[in-house]
């Protein structure tokens, strides 16, 4: 049978384990709390990140929308210059197309016009020593009073609608805390 002794050191036995069980649920429990401290740690850094993230995005879609504004209004600009070439090609087309027929019929009247000019000299000479004498009181008068010029122009430009100025970007500070 079990002595008084025996019962008492058992009993401390068990009152030491229970020592070092409460020893061991304190350790475990400040291990939970520092757990639980890096957990909401690691939370609200994680909820920062997503909130830095969208801010981010938010910045990098205001900033494609002034880019597709931007675009648009080169595209507008590419369409005006695009109108202006075609119709400086349409013009230079029928310059070019006219000159061609009008150098080929002043070669051919100047031709015929000499013809005429040397026959007439020889059927009228007095009529020839006239016109000379009408050419130099001519060149007189016109060296005072000069006859009207050029007819007017054949065309008039129209410039083609041309868009207006774009604005400069409304893009977002990227450093709201600061000065933009």
């Amino acid at each position: 049978m079990a002595s008084i002794n025996d019962v008492f050191n058992e009993l401390q036995a068990v009152n030491g384990n229970l020592g070092l069980i409460h020893a061991d649920g304190i350790a475990q429990t400040n291990a939970t709390n520092t757990v639980n401290g890096s957990v909401n740690t690691l939370d609200g850094d994680v909820k920062a990140g997503f909130t830095a993230t969208v801010n981010a995005l938010n910045m990098n879609a205001a900033i494609e929308i002034e880019a597709v504004k931007l675009l648009f209004h080169l595209t507008q600009q590419a369409d005006t210059m695009i109108c202006t070439l075609e119709h400086i090609s349409k013009n230079t087309c029928g310059i070019l197309t006219q000159a061609t027929i009008q150098t080929h019929l002043q070669k051919a009247i100047a031709g015929e016009l000499h013809t005429l000019v040397e026959l007439t000299k020889l059927a009228h000479p007095a009529a020839a020593l006239e016109l000379e004498h009408f050419a130099k009181l001519r060149a007189e008068i016109e060296h005072c009073c000069p006859p009207p010029q050029m007819p007017p122009p054949a065309c008039t430009y129209e410039p083609c609608k041309a868009p207006k100025p774009v604005d400069m970007p409304d893009l977002p500070n990227p450093y709201p805390h600061q000065p933009g």
